[in-house]
């Protein structure tokens, strides 16, 4: 009897883990993927992205990086690299600001390199300015476009004030 009761724990143990995390099956060979499934598939793995940032802002024990570091800053160079990729496929996605957000993406050499990578300074500058020149482009584009819809001549100089 503890036997069966043992193994009965074992096979519920074992079924419990395998739901929470279910392995992606590829269709069948004769069955053409279903887009309404890949999209709830690819918006699961963006909840999952945003459930491991909730969890771990404020983890005990994490050290905040030093922001003068040369890895640090050639992390976030990297990062807004691909904050400004991303927010341009949005858009484009959308039909928004064609003529500036549905070119190729911004993908210099050093926006793959790993993150033991540590920069000159002069590297770094040259990086941002480069960065720089696309994103101010994009901005202005969309600052223009919401200038021009602001009524209010008031309201109209705040709209994208930065400091």
């Amino acid at each position: 009897m503890k036997f069966r009761a043992l193994i009965l724990a074992l096979a519920l143990a074992a079924c419990g883990q395998g739901a929470q995390t279910p392995a992606p099956q590829a269709p069948a060979a004769n069955e053409a993927p279903d887009p309404f499934t890949l999209n709830i598939e690819i918006g699961r793995y963006g909840v999952m992205l945003s459930h491991v940032h909730a969890l771990t802002g404020d983890r005990p024990g994490s050290a905040e990086p030093e922001v003068t570091d040369p890895r640090e800053l050639a992390r976030s160079l990297r990062e807004t690299a691909w904050e400004y990729n991303i927010e341009r496929s949005r858009l484009c996605a959308r039909g928004l600001f064609t003529e500036v957000a549905c070119g190729p993406a911004f993908e210099p050499v050093w926006i793959s390199e790993p993150a033991t990578a540590e920069p000159t300074l002069e590297e770094l500058q040259a990086r941002s300015n480069a960065l720089g020149e696309e994103v101010m482009r994009f901005w202005n584009a969309v600052c223009e476009d919401a200038r021009s819809r602001e009524p209010d001549e008031q309201a109209k100089m705040y709209v994208c004030a930065i400091e």
